[in-house]
């Protein structure tokens, strides 16, 4: 559940991690945890630093919760060198996640590039497990072959929905996932989830519209832009008015154009 005082990290214990051959690690992380998908955690290393990381696990999985980070800097560097049995300290969860009530019973397209696959893992896995939705299809795109994740999962996934990966490189379909849309069989009624680098929502949304979907109907993750969590440090301002961590990383699309297709915290 949530914490009484935001400020205060937890300490969980490491249950298990697995590593991929690209500098991400996954964690489980054994904790009791309320939230909901697309919400993030900031994990608190002591007289190391702090960084935030979303969520990737279901739910509906009790007894812990699970993180993927990518090897980027001293703080995630000292991260990477945890193992099962080891603790994390974490705060959390923190932002608003996908909104679960607007999508039963609809038809759901998800558009993941590189590592947004990681926390539309965690709705992808609820979706499926409660069936909460008509249809899903999902669109991943990566750099090559060797960069996907979850390859064991996603054959199970594709049991119960459409999948279309894509590649930069070394793949049967090579490209730019925005521009692999228009292989899905889009009515133009569906709700849209989107997660990826900040270059990527622009064509996307430009192609998804001119299947019929609207920009209220789209949701992106800004989790690339979450600082402390709690919305004070000014971080992760959007607009002079929208704090990814406190009102986001979770929007509307119509209401973030303009931060989405940026990198930029102005």
């Amino acid at each position: 559940m949530p914490l009484s005082n935001p400020y205060t990290p937890v300490k969980g214990r490491i249950i298990h991690c697995v590593q991929f051959p690209f500098e991400i690690k996954l964690f489980r992380i054994e904790a009791s945890l309320e939230f909901t998908p697309g919400q993030f955690v900031e994990i608190s290393l002591p007289g190391v630093g702090e960084f935030p990381v979303s969520i990737t696990s279901p739910p509906h999985e009790r007894g812990w919760f699970e993180i993927g980070i990518k090897k980027v800097g001293r703080v995630t560097s000292y991260a990477f060198s945890l193992g099962t049995g080891d603790c994390m300290n974490y705060r959390g969860p923190f932002g608003t996640g996908f909104p679960l009530e607007k999508m039963r019973g609809k038809r759901l397209v998800l558009v993941a590039g590189g590592l947004g696959i990681l926390p539309l893992r965690s709705f992808i896995k609820e979706v499926l497990h409660t069936r909460w939705c008509e249809s899903l299809t999902i669109l991943y795109g990566m750099k090559s072959p060797e960069h996907m994740m979850f390859r064991d999962e996603l054959k199970e996934w594709a049991r119960q929905a459409e999948i279309i990966d894509v590649y930069e490189y070394g793949g049967e379909r090579t490209g730019l996932v925005s521009n692999f849309i228009e292989y899905t069989h889009i009515l133009g009624d569906e709700i849209v989830l989107m997660c990826g680098p900040p270059a990527m929502f622009k064509p996307a949304v430009k192609n998804l519209m001119k299947r019929g979907i609207t920009p209220d109907n789209i949701f992106i993750s800004l989790e690339r832009r979450m600082k402390c969590g709690i919305g004070t440090c000014g971080h992760c301002i959007i607009d002079g008015q929208l704090y990814a961590c406190t009102h986001g990383p979770v929007f509307q699309y119509s209401k973030c154009e303009r931060a989405a297709s940026s990198n930029s915290n102005g």
